[in-house]
């Protein structure tokens, strides 16, 4: 599997089938990159604009944006774990789902804009993790404190931060990365390109920072 990060909290992942899926495309946001980007499935964890902008995904690819056991293709299943997008029972910004994909013996799951750190009964429902995309940045989602809870909690093989303050979205009332980097005593040089296998897992650092696609 190849995994490209296309900033905020998209990242394009191609299986060895040639299925390719797309999770929480963006749009018209900030100065990030106008994209467009080919995806057979496409996950979406949140229908706000920095999230579910299928305007740029070309063709029609499958979207997924519900809780529950998805199986979109031969080989991949996908389970969405509902949680909420605040501290306050989604009462001030709504529902998420986390996606867990399982794929050439892999688990990776995408938090989406996860608002506070899993429950009990989620962390189970979520369960063994080979990487994690998780968001840190604060605000709009956990920071890096909760974010360092979560990771304790579930016990990833590795994260990935996402949804983090660039150069590209300044106004933007979220941290950057280098608080949690800091916090988690990691400074990981960032990776354009990530190959993931279920066989060298064990050789992953535990955080992984990747840089944005620019093209």
């Amino acid at each position: 599997m190849l995994v490209t990060y296309q900033g905020h909290s998209c990242f394009r992942l191609l299986l060895e089938t040639g299925v390719s899926l797309v999770t929480d495309p963006y749009g018209d946001f900030y100065q990030y990159p106008k994209r467009c980007l080919k995806a057979d499935l496409c996950t979406v964890s949140h229908h706000h604009h920095d999230h579910d902008g299928m305007s740029i995904i070309d063709g029609k690819p499958l979207i997924i944006d519900t809780p529950g056991v998805h199986l979109p293709a031969a080989g991949v299943r996908i389970v969405g774990i509902p949680t909420k997008h605040d501290h306050h029972n989604g009462q001030k910004r709504g529902d998420n789902t986390v996606f867990v994909l399982e794929t050439e013996g892999l688990r990776i799951a995408h938090a989406g804009d996860l608002g506070h750190v899993p429950t009990q009964e989620q962390q189970k429902q979520i369960g063994r993790l080979d990487v994690l995309l998780l968001p840190i940045g604060g605000f709009y989602t956990i920071g890096v404190e909760e974010a360092l809870q979560t990771i304790a909690l579930l016990k990833p093989k590795v994260t990935i931060p996402m949804h983090y303050r660039t150069r590209l979205n300044p106004e933007m009332p979220i941290e950057p990365l280098d608080p949690f980097l800091e916090a988690a005593h990691v400074h990981p040089e960032p990776m354009a390109l990530l190959r993931l296998s279920a066989g060298d897992m064990s050789e992953r650092e535990p955080i992984i920072v990747m840089k944005m696609d620019e093209a």
